[in-house]
This record gives structure tokens, sequence and C-alpha cells, in this order.
């Protein structure tokens, strides 16, 4: 594969280490043969064969080489992660680049903190965010900050934060609903994106970092979802309630709520939030009423009713920072 000049037979020999690197008892031994010689010639091949159904098929490959026993030894194979993300961006095939991008965000499944190789993977997935192609970038990046040991390191990594609000905001703006299945996929990514951020707020020392205008512009964007649009798909709904939950974790931390309350637009979203929960506390309170009445008078639905709802506390701080 590497010094091979014929394309068919450089094709043929990718394509038998990809069938080769199906089986798993393969795998540990193709990404350690001769201090990774096969995973050199898989990235080169990958970058810069002419033929797209080789790169493909290295793509193939690499995807096929990943599994949790393999990852760290892939995460620090030289250059490999930073080659995926820029191939999953620039490749000429929009197939390569997907593809390129699958075996990026597998490998991402199986690399953790604790692995050297974590930032870099980071640095990776912030370029790979950039395709036009679908990907998995947005889930990755969910579950990741899904994990509290991952949030501190996740927030304070370049280009992750506004990645992350590019892909909240680009998605909605994009996203055309006569074009079912690339406005689902802007949906999902959106989603995937906002729920991150609600995640890598739950962590404390996160707050005062991420109170910039990128990520309140995301949030505001979508706290500020209609119920008319959520009407027309439901799961614009999570995308909502992720956002205002968000802003009301930014808004523990003290110092930051001058800054939220004159930020263009969330005293607004607020506000409406605020008056939906009126609307759907008044609902669940007579529910609750007629449920206490059937059970001889206990009133514990409404006390329990009543503290679940931040908007209005929420709302009242932010005005009194102003």
């Amino acid at each position: 594969v590497l010094v091979e000049k014929v394309a068919a037979t450089r094709e043929s020999a990718i394509t038998a280490l990809q069938n080769l690197a199906f089986t798993k008892e393969n795998r540990s031994r193709l990404v350690s043969f001769k201090e990774g010689i096969v995973l050199e010639a898989l990235k080169k091949a990958l970058s810069g064969d002419k033929n797209d159904k080789s790169r493909r098929r290295a793509a193939g490959a690499l995807t096929n080489l990943t599994c949790d026993d393999t990852a760290e030894t892939m995460g620090g194979h030289k250059g490999l992660l930073d080659t995926l993300a820029v191939v999953s961006t620039k490749d000429e095939s929009s197939e390569v680049q997907s593809r390129a991008a699958m075996a990026l965000t597998k490998l991402a499944a199986s690399i953790t903190i604790r692995m050297p190789c974590y930032p870099v993977l980071l640095d990776a997935l912030v370029v790979a965010s950039l395709s036009h192609a679908e990907n998995s970038v947005s889930a990755v990046l969910r579950v990741k900050a899904r994990d509290p040991e991952n949030r501190e390191s996740m927030a304070q990594h370049p280009g992750i934060l506004d990645t992350l609000a590019d892909i909240c905001i680009n998605s909605s703006s994009n996203a055309n609903p006569k074009t079912t299945s690339k406005h689902s996929e802007a949906i999902k990514d959106r989603d995937n994106a906002m729920r991150a951020i609600m995640h890598l707020t739950n962590e404390p020392k996160n707050r005062k970092i991420m109170c910039t205008k990128g990520i309140l512009d995301a949030l505001v964007q979508g706290a500020r979802i209609s119920d008319e649009e959520i009407s027309l798909n439901r799961n614009l709904e999570e995308i909502r309630d992720s956002a205002v939950r968000a802003i009301e974790r930014l808004a523990t931390e003290f110092s930051n709520r001058a800054t939220m309350a004159h930020h263009d637009g969330l005293l607004v979203a607020i506000a409406q939030a605020t008056e939906r929960e009126a609307k759907l506390e008044a609902s669940m309170m007579a529910k609750g009423g007629l449920l206490g009445k059937a059970l001889g008078g206990v009133d514990s639905p409404n006390q329990q009713i009543q503290s679940s709802f931040l908007a209005k506390p929420l709302l009242m701080s932010l005005l009194v920072a102003m």
C-alpha cells in the first residue's frame, strides 16, 4: 500500500486489510504490527490516494480496526486523528468524508480522558464538526459531556464551546422542513449539541467560562422555540427544555447574572418560559386538587408541583441583577 504504484493493486491490498480487520481477533495484531506500519499505510492511503474507492476502503479498514482494545494505540498513532478529521471535512468525495467521520466517531467512543490522545481527539472533533457530510460528532460530544469526569476538560478545551454553539445555531438556520431527512438530521444535531451544553453546565466550575456570547446566543435561540414550532416537530420541545435548564444553571453563578440579564433576548426567553410554567402549574394544580380530594384531602401533589418550576425565580434573580 505504501509503495505500490498500480491503483488496482493498492485497492485490493486495502480491501484485504479491511476484511482482515473485520475479525476481532485480528485487530490488535494488525494495529501493533511492526510498530504501526498498517496504520501508517491506511492513513496515507486515506489522505493521499487518488482512487476514491481506495480512500473509502481505507476509512472502512480503520473503522473495522477500532475497538476498546485498539483505541489508545490508534489514537496515539502520529497524525491519524488529524487525518481522519481533515478528510472528513475536505475530501472531494462526500462518501469518503462520511466514512472518515464514521471511523473518527467510532474511535472517539473508545477513547477516554485518561488516555494521552484525549486532547488530540477533542481537536479532531472540533475540525470534523465543520463537515457538510452527515456525521455523529454532535452525538459523540453529547455522550462525552454526559460523563461528569469529562465536563471540566471539555469546557476548557479550545473550540469545544464554540463548536457546540455553532451546531445549535447553524443546525437551526440550515434546517429545511421540506427536505425531511436533512431536516431530521439537523434537529438531531441541534438536540445533541444543546444537551451537551446542558450537561457541561452541571459542573459548577464551568459556569463562569460558559457565560459567553456564543453560548448565550445558542441558549436564547433554543429557549425561544415556540409552541407552534413544537407542534410541527415534538423533538424541538426537548431542545427548548434543555436550553432553559442550562440558562437556569448558568444563573446559579451570581457573577453571571448581570451579563445574562443584559444579553439580547434572554429575559424575553425566560419570561416566556415563566408564562408556560404558570399555565402548566395551574393545570397541574387543578388536577392535583382533584387527586387530593379523591385521596381524602392530601395536598402533597401541589407541594411537589410548586417545587418543580424554576423559571419565575430565575427571571426575578435576573431582573434584580439589572
